[in-house]
């Protein structure tokens, strides 16, 4: 058998040995035992998951009457199981760039969002930063998505300029003669005053 009779006949075999091949890979099935899930999920977590209808990173942003820019975000967020017009948030975020160039950034733990009249009940580790230099604790904060209407019924601490405060309420709103934004402290007021050095 010469060299080239020796080339062409491998050329044959091997074509015939890799079309072999190929077939048994469609042709032998693999069986999956009795039991087995082919699906990496557990049936609890996937009932969850389209029975919540979960949304990842949820964005809401906009502009108040008075001009000011909000956005709201969270990890995550679904509807409400016990209330269809509510929806529950995970580790929601919040940031308000006031007309006058300050800011005002929001967060909790989480948070339950009226879908009508448009508030945010952040609850759990709620916590205010101001760039004007206000920080500010609280448990629970209503907060409107549309409007800069922010509430704590609930005890504040915090600290801030003059140095440290308590109070039973808080709210954050604009001033009814003018646009400016206003924090009002009431229901027991208590300030710790540092004087500058």
């Amino acid at each position: 058998m010469t060299y080239s009779h020796f080339v062409n006949t491998l050329k044959v075999v091997l074509s015939l040995l890799a079309l072999a091949l190929l077939s048994t890979l469609f042709l032998v099935q693999q069986k999956v035992g009795e039991g087995e899930s082919t699906i990496p999920f557990a049936d609890i977590e996937l009932e969850k998951r389209l029975k919540g209808q979960q949304v990842t990173a949820p964005f809401f942003s906009g502009k108040t009457s008075q001009g000011h820019l909000v956005a709201f975000t969270a990890e995550t967020a679904h509807p409400d199981e016990n209330d269809a017009g509510q929806s529950e948030a995970k580790t929601m975020t919040a940031q308000i760039d006031l007309a006058d160039g300050s800011r005002l950034s929001l967060a909790s733990d989480r948070a339950l969002i009226h879908n009508q009249s448009h508030n945010a009940t952040l609850d759990g580790n709620v916590k205010i930063v101001s760039s004007n230099g206000y920080t500010i604790n609280s448990e629970t904060l209503i907060s409107n998505m549309r409007e800069l209407q922010i509430e704590s019924p609930e005890t504040v601490t915090g600290t801030g300029p003059a140095g440290d405060f308590t109070a039973g309420r808080m709210q954050i709103k604009n001033g009814k003669e003018d646009d400016e934004v206003y924090l009002f402290f009431t229901n027991g007021v208590k300030l710790i005053y540092t004087p500058e050095k």
